[in-house]
C-alpha cells in the first residue's frame, strides 16, 4: 500500500508559495523562483538521506532550526559547497519558513529559531583575482572529450568565459537563446537580473564546441528550441543542470591541473566572469561597454555613454581577439513513479 501523505498542507503551501506568491505578489523573477525550488528540493534531500525522512513523511514541523543547522554542515561537509553557496540556501530556507509563519504552519517561536542561525564565515582569502589566457586554454584541455560529459563541460566553461555570463544566466539558457547569424557570427540572448534583456556576441571559435554538445545533447535541435540548453538526465527524465553540478566539475579540473604540478587559483563561475571583463577592459574595452557587457550597468555610466548596441559588442569582440591571442583556435596541439516524483510534480517542485 502506498504511503499517504503526512502532512498534506504542507506540500499546498510548497505549491502556491511556487507557483503564486514568490512569482505574482513578490514580482521574483523566474531565476529566483528557480533558486528557492532548488534549495528545497535540496532540504528534501538531506532530510531524506541524513535523517530518513522520505518526502512523503516530511512534516512543516521538519522546519526547523536544529535540522537547518545539521542541513548547512551536511551542505559544506558531504556536498563539499562553499559558504557563500550554503549562506544563500539559509536565505532561501528562511523565506519559505517566513511563509510558513504567515500561514500558521510553523510557529512564531519556531520561525525566530530559524532566524537566529548565523551565516557560516567565508574564510577564504578575499583578493581580486583573476585568470590569465594561458590559463584559461588549459583549463579547456581538462575535460576528456572522448565521454559525452566532457564535451559537455568543454562547451560550458568556453561559453561560461567567451559570453561573460553569471552561471545562473547560462544554466536557464534554452536551446534557442544560442544563435548562429547568417556570416556565422554566435550570439546568446539572455534574461538577467531583474528581467533585463540583453545579446551578447560570442567569438565564432567556440561553434566546433557547440556542434559537438548539440550532437550529443540535441540531436533534433531543430524540434528542441524549447528545451534548456543544458540539462542532466536521469531515469529518461531531463532537468535543469545545477549550480551544485557546475561547481563540482569545476573542482574536478581544478585538482586534475593540480595533480599535474602547476598552481592556479581556486576555480568558481565568477571567476570566469571576472577574467572575462579584466580580459575586455586589458584589451582596451571601455568600462561602460563591459558594464553592459556583463549586464551590470549602473546609473552614472549610463548617464555618460549612450546604451551600447549590439555592432558595438561585436566590434569589442573582435577588439578582443585582435588583442589577445585566441582561446579557443583550433590546431594539431590545441584541442582542447515513485510516490516522491509525483509529489514533487503536484507540489512544484519539479
Amino acid at each position: 500500500m502506498k504511503n499517504k501523505i503526512q502532512d498534506p498542507e504542507l506540500f499546498k503551501a510548497i505549491k502556491v508559495f511556487l507557483t503564486s506568491y514568490l512569482p505574482h505578489i513578490k514580482k521574483c523573477s523566474k531565476h529566483t523562483v528557480e533558486a528557492y525550488k532548488y534549495a528545497l528540493n535540496i532540504f528534501f534531500e538531506y532530510l531524506s538521506v541524513v535523517n530518513g525522512i522520505p518526502l512523503t513523511r516530511t512534516k512543516a514541523a521538519d522546519f526547523s532550526q536544529q535540522n537547518i543547522v545539521g542541513f548547512m554542515e551536511w551542505l559544506l561537509n558531504s556536498r563539499n559547497n562553499i559558504a557563500t553557496t550554503a549562506n544563500q540556501r539559509l536565505t532561501h530556507l528562511r523565506g519559505f519558513c517566513k511563509y510558513l509563519r504567515k500561514n500558521n504552519l510553523i510557529s512564531f517561536v519556531e520561525y525566530e529559531e530559524i532566524c537566529e542561525i548565523g551565516e557560516i564565515a567565508d574564510t577564504r582569502t578575499p583578493e581580486f583575482s583573476w585568470l590569465s589566457i594561458d590559463e584559461i586554454k588549459m583549463i579547456l584541455e581538462q575535460p576528456n572529450v572522448s565521454k559525452k560529459t566532457g564535451v559537455r563541460d568543454r562547451f560550458f566553461l568556453a561559453l561560461l568565459y567567451e559570453s561573460g555570463c553569471r552561471d545562473d544566466e547560462i544554466l536557464h539558457l534554452k536551446v534557442k537563446d544560442f544563435v548562429v547569424n547568417s556570416r556565422g557570427e554566435p550570439d546568446i540572448h539572455i534574461w538577467g537580473k531583474g528581467q533585463k534583456y540583453r545579446c551578447t556576441p560570442i567569438s565564432a571559435n567556440i561553434l566546433p564546441y557547440y556542434r559537438a554538445y548539440c550532437a550529443i545533447y540535441h540531436s533534433e535541435i531543430e524540434k528542441e528550441q524549447e528545451e534548456l540548453l543544458f540539462y542532466t538526465e536521469r531515469n529518461g527524465i531531463k532537468t535543469a543542470m545545477s549550480s551544485d553540478n557546475v561547481q563540482r566539475f569545476m573542482r574536478t579540473y581544478e585538482k586534475q591541473i593540480k595533480a599535474g604540478g602547476t598552481e592556479i587559483i581556486h576555480l568558481h563561475p565568477h571567476l570566469f566572469r571576472r577574467t572575462r571583463a579584466m580580459h575586455l577592459y586589458i584589451a582596451g574595452v571601455p568600462l561602460p561597454l563591459v558594464s553592459e557587457w556583463l549586464g551590470h550597468s549602473n546609473e552614472e555610466t549610463t548617464r555618460i555613454y549612450a546604451k551600447a548596441t549590439d555592432e558595438m559588442k561585436r566590434r569589442a569582440q573582435q577588439k578582443v581577439n585582435e588583442a589577445l591571442k585566441e582561446i579557443m583556435e583550433e590546431d594539431p596541439v590545441f584541442k582542447y513513479a515513485n510516490d516522491e516524483d509525483v509529489l514533487k510534480k503536484l507540489s512544484g517542485l519539479k
